[in-house]
Parts: structure tokens; C-alpha cells; sequence
């Protein structure tokens, strides 16, 4: 889906507190049973509901494009892992089976939303804002990109509320009591000293020899990290209004005509420059006499200025003796505004103006009537304008014979591009990662290896690229992720392989210096045998920022000494350094002043327990359903 509308996404300092203090216990349903099955090639039917192939994919595809927009390289990674992708496949698919099951819950509780309520959900999403206003050009454009229409959004939008409303009748009865949170904050202020004593992995590499038997045997055993990702072969038309911009080329008569057509675009507007005095009081009538007096003082001579300064409500203006800034129409106050361009004469003042504000008396300091700029001095201007107006309405005749052309014609863009006099363009074999710079988006990324278009050979739909440009693609051939050939990669096999046997190697050492430690033996003799490397760390929090999580938690994970016993394990970092943790202190928590870290864990305590529930509800759900599989879906989630 375009984004998780409603889900929350607390992964603050608090949220991962509750994460490693406390482990949950549940996980979500699995998918079921497999003994009954549709006829249909349709991934699952849930009860009466079909979640559909192309249902399937389309969420699949935009959850991999979300994952790459959100996570970059990382996301990379991943996605280049066919054993990820089938996980990920399966979850997507678990997703919809579940949002169909509470789809289910809410249309029988009768939940029903107006068409207002989905609107104005709509407008609240920041997604769709421009300067925190809704904009329906953005609000078109991102739906576009992402193979939305405002109808199907809005459908899916219904659904989502109404299965929101409904889960919140049934999980916001949790709570948390106050010896739960203070439990739950002195573990999370507790403090901890260490020893480490860490036995460098490179330190064993030159000992390790590895054969061509064990290059072999671990390239079968891990070759799943060393897959080549699917990678597509396209074709596809770029139209772009920036290019079209370019073939235009206005005469001299066709700016003239332009210029008289649109004298408003070239007109400096009339603007005014004045100084007021604003008067205000919450009793009317005191204010009324008072401008008046302020009013015939002036026409008895007194200074503007000096009364600006003394009188003027503005305290702003009347520093500056009531001046205000040059303004055009449509800036001011409209009762201000009027009486202001109603002054004609430097140092004319106006009759009494009332406005939203107050009471004003303005004075006329300067004034410029509106002027239309020669067509000689605005030509570079006018020519822009003409030139930007008519790519923009060439862009939208194109781009609806683009797609016209392109239903018309679905198994080939030769005669697209041909009809069109648009170049096409062609890639060699490409991944999700390498598509051409000016087609790299979301959207495009879904639909070329999305199943659809190559199963199909047909041209895919016209593509929003950005505000100004469109593409239109076919998929030509196709590659589905493979190991890649082990000689392409033995290098990277014997780098990896190394550097296991390394790892175990100081892990069988570590192993050793533990049983020292543990009982009270002397280790300085080992520890300069093996250039281990021995750190004080004081002073550790669960969540401290300047250590890796795995370390952390491995440090809380010892346990509490009892009498004389040594609490020690082993920890092994990113690199396969094999470390020796030993707890040397653990200190308590003061006592709990910090009410809002107390509210923050209880909130989270309650999400966690909502959390649960909502695993054992979806479990529920699951078991008095009837959910039937094809055959197909349940290799992919197997």
C-alpha cells in the first residue's frame, strides 16, 4: 500500500526500553491449514473474500518499494536474498488475510464511514500537504506514482478506518498499575560495570588454511548469500515536458499575440505606502472617541508620527512614527485595504477606517499605479511563459496518446515510439537497483518486475515519473535470482570462509579463558598469549547510544553474582571477535523523579499488552475461519 496509515510507529529511546526488558511472547499467526484449497490459481480466499494474484503482488511489490525508499542499501541487502523475499512474500500475503479477518469484524459491528469522515482523514495526511494544506495536485500526483486512484485510495482508506475503529473498541481497555512502571523504570535505570577482554579474530586468519573441498562445501551450504538479483530487460518511452520544451519554437508574432492575451501576467500591480494609527479598547464606544480625537488633532496640525508613537496600538509601526511596508492589493485587511488605495495625495489622510483589528486613520505616504511592462523589455519573460504554457498542454495531449498508443499496440512500444517520435529506449539486463536515473522511482521499480507485464508481454500503463514526466515500459526478457557461479565468486567464498574458521578458532580460546575466569584462575598469561585486549566499561545503561545494542543487551544478560561467584560469558562482535564479558558492578536505580519517562514506559507497556492481544485476537480469528490456500501460495509461504 502507498503507507501503513494507521499503524504507530513508536521506535523511540522508550519503545526499545520495553523491547529488550521485556520479550514478547507471542507472534502473529501463522497460515493455518493447507488442507482445504480453491480451485482458483487465487493466492487465498478468506471466508467469501478472494485476496487475488494480482492483490498479492501489487502489495508485495510496493512493500519492496517502500523498504528501498525507506532503508536504502540496507533494504538492498535484504531484498537480494530469494529466502528474505519468500519471507517477505509471506508476510504480505499473512497482512492481508489478517486486514480481511478484521475487514469481516467491522462490517458486522456495522461500522460505516460518510464519504466526509474519509476525506477529511485524507486531508490530514502530511503526505498530501504542501505548507501543512492539503493539496489535491500533490494528492493526485503521489497516488499516480504509486498505481493509486483517488477512488481505490479512498476505498482502501474506508476500509482501513473502519478496521481501526473497530480494533480500538476492542484493545484500548488495557492499563498498567504504578508497581508494573516502577518495576519496569529500575530495571531501566539500573547500571552496570564490566570487563571485557576481547580476543582478536585476524589474530587466528593466518592459521587457517582452506581447501578447494571446503570452498565447494561451504558455497553449498551459504549460496543463498551469494544470489545474483532478478534483473529485467526493458524497453520504455520517457515523455517529458522539459523535452518538449525544447522543440518549441515561438515567431515573434505568436509572443506578440501571447502579450495581448495575457497583459495581466505582465503588469506591475498599483501598490501604496502608508502610516496608521490603530485604535482599540474592549469598551467600543472608548475607542470610537478616542480615534476621533486622535482624528482632529491631526487636522489641527498635530505630528502623525509623534501620535503614532504615543497612541497607536501597532506597537510594532509605531516605533517607526505608524509606517508600514509597500503592499499591493490583496494583503491588507479589505476595509484598510479600500481606504488606503482610495488616497490619492502625498499626506492625505483617510476618515476614520474600522477593521478587524480596530480603528485606524491612515496616512498616504507614497503610491505607484499599476504598469504594464513593454512587450520589448518583458520578451525573455513572455517567451518563458509561452514556452512553458504550451509544453504544458503538448505534455498532456502526448501523454494521453501515450497511453491510448499504448493499449492500442500492447505487445511491442516499437510503433509507440514510432507514431510518437519519441526515442526508445532500451536497457541491457538491469536489478531493482540499477534502473536508469531518470525512470528511478517506486513506481517503476513495482511494475517492471511486477508479474503482470512479462508473464503478459504486455506494455505496462503510463507511469507518473515526477510532476513534469511519464514513462511507459515493456518488460523484453527476464532473469529470476540465481546463485551466482561459484568461480565468479570464490574469492568472496575463501574471504568468508576464512573468516568463519578465524571466528571459531578465537571462540575455542574464549572458550578456554572463560572456564579461567569463572573459576578465579590467573589469566594474565593467557590474555598476553592470545593479544587479547582488556577494557574497564563503567557506568552502562541498557540503551546507551556510544555501544552496539548486541553488546548491551549481552551485558544485562549476566546474571546477578551470588556471595563470591563470578558472573561471566562470552560476546562475540560483527567481526567475530570473541569477547569475555565479566559483571564486576551493578548499580540501582535512584529513586524514580522522572514522571515523564514513567508515563512514556507505562504508555509503551500498554502498547505492548496491546499488542499481544491483538496477536491472540488475530489467532482467534484465524482458527474460526475457513482460510483455503492454492497451491501455489503455499510454496511461496511455506
Amino acid at each position: 500500500m502507498l503507507m501503513d496509515k494507521l499503524r504507530d510507529g513508536a521506535q523511540g529511546r522508550i519503545a526499545k526500553t520495553i523491547f529488550w526488558l521485556i520479550i514478547l511472547s507471542f507472534a502473529l499467526a501463522g497460515v493455518g491449514s493447507y488442507l482445504n484449497r480453491p480451485a482458483s490459481n487465487d493466492p487465498a480466499v478468506v471466508d467469501d473474500e478472494v485476496i487475488s494474484a494480482q492483490t498479492l503482488e501489487k502489495s508485495y511489490q510496493n512493500e519492496r518499494a517502500n523498504m528501498q525508499a525507506q532503508y536504502g542499501e540496507a533494504a538492498s541487502q535484504l531484498l537480494d536474498n530469494p529466502q528474505y523475499l519468500a519471507q517477505l512474500k509471506k508476510s504480505v500475503l499473512d497482512k492481508l488475510i489478517n486486514q480481511a479477518l478484521l475487514n469481516h469484524k467491522a462490517l458486522k459491528a456495522g461500522i460505516r464511514l460518510s464519504n466526509e469522515q474519509v476525506k477529511d482523514a485524507i486531508r490530514q495526511m502530511p503526505e498530501f500537504q504542501v505548507d501543512n494544506k492539503f493539496s489535491n495536485e500533490k494528492f493526485i500526483s503521489t497516488l499516480s506514482r504509486v498505481g493509486y486512484t483517488p477512488e481505490s485510495f479512498g476505498n482502501s482508506m474506508r476500509q482501513d478506518l473502519a478496521r481501526q475503529f473497530w480494533l480500538d473498541g476492542v484493545l484500548t481497555t488495557e492499563f498498567t498499575l504504578p508497581a508494573e512502571v516502577a518495576q519496569l523504570e529500575a530495571l531501566y535505570q539500573q547500571k552496570r560495570d564490566v570487563k571485557m577482554i576481547t580476543i582478536p579474530a585476524d589474530a587466528f586468519r593466518q592459521e587457517v588454511k582452506v581447501s578447494d573441498d571446503e570452498i565447494n562445501e561451504f558455497y553449498k551450504a551459504h549460496s543463498k548469500e551469494f544470489m545474483q538479483s532478478e534483473q529485467v530487460k526493458l524497453n520504455y518511452i520517457l515523455l517529458s515536458a522539459a523535452d518538449l520544451a525544447k522543440s518549441i519554437q515561438p515567431t515573434d508574432s505568436d509572443l506578440k499575440a501571447y502579450y495581448q492575451q495575457h497583459t495581466d501576467s505582465f503588469t506591475e500591480p498599483a501598490r501604496r505606502k502608508v502610516a496608521h494609527i490603530l485604535i482599540t479598547n474592549k469598551d467600543d464606544k472608548a475607542a470610537q472617541d478616542k480615534v476621533n480625537d486622535v482624528l482632529a488633532r491631526l487636522k489641527s496640525g498635530s505630528d502623525f508620527a509623534q501620535l503614532a508613537k504615543t497612541e497607536s496600538a501597532d506597537t510594532l509601526s509605531a516605533r517607526q512614527g505608524g509606517e508600514l511596508d509597500w503592499f499591493e492589493k490583496g494583503v491588507m485587511d479589505p476595509a484598510f485595504e479600500k481606504a488606503a488605495f482610495a488616497l490619492n495625495q502625498k499626506n492625505e489622510l483617510s476618515a476614520v477606517v474600522k477593521s478587524a483589528f480596530g480603528y485606524h486613520i491612515i496616512k498616504l505616504l507614497d503610491k505607484q499605479d499599476a504598469t504594464v511592462l513593454p512587450y520589448d523589455k518583458a520578451q525573455q519573460v513572455i517567451r518563458q511563459k509561452f514556452i512553458d504554457d504550451k509544453s504544458r498542454e503538448l505534455y498532456a495531449e502526448q501523454q494521453q496518446k501515450l497511453s491510448d498508443l499504448g493499449f492500442e499496440n500492447p505487445d511491442s512500444l516499437d510503433s509507440v515510439a514510432e507514431t510518437l517520435k519519441l526515442p526508445l529506449q532500451k536497457t541491457d539486463f538491469i536489478t531493482s537497483k540499477q534502473l536508469p536515473a531518470a525512470i528511478n522511482v517506486p513506481a517503476v521499480v513495482t511494475q517492471a518486475f511486477a508479474e503482470k507485464l512479462r508473464d503478459e508481454n504486455t506494455n505496462s500503463e503510463v507511469i507518473t515519473v515526477s510532476d513534469s514526466a511519464v514513462v511507459m515500459l515493456h518488460v523484453v526478457d527476464y532473469k529470476p535470482s540465481a546463485v551466482k557461479p561459484l568461480a565468479d565468486v570464490k574469492a568472496l567464498v575463501m574471504a568468508k570462509l576464512q573468516a568463519v574458521k578465524a571466528a571459531d578458532k578465537a571462540r575455542e580460546a574464549a572458550v578456554t579463558l572463560l572456564e579461567k575466569v569463572k573459576a578465579n584462575q590467573p589469566v594474565d598469561d593467557l590474555v598476553a598469549k592470545l593479544n587479547a585486549k582488556v577494557e574497564e566499561k563503567a557506568g552502562l545503561t541498557r540503551f546507551a547510544g556510544n555501544v552496539p545494542a548486541q553488546f548491551s543487551q549481552a551485558v544485562f544478560k549476566l546474571a546477578k553474582p551470588a556471595d563470591k561467584a563470578i558472573s561471566a560469558d562470552l560476546y562475540a562482535d560483527e567481526q567475530g571477535n570473541q569477547s569475555v564479558l565479566v559483571l564486576q558492578k551493578i548499580t540501582a536505580a535512584p529513586e524514580a523523579k522522572d514522571a515523564q519517562l514513567k508515563q512514556g514506559l507505562a504508555q509503551q507497556l500498554v502498547k505492548l499488552r496491546q499488542e499481544q492481544l491483538y496477536g491472540a485476537l488475530i489467532e482467534l480469528l484465524r482458527q474460526k475461519a475457513s482460510i483455503k490456500y492454492a497451491p501455489v501460495s503455499k510454496q511461496a509461504v511455506e
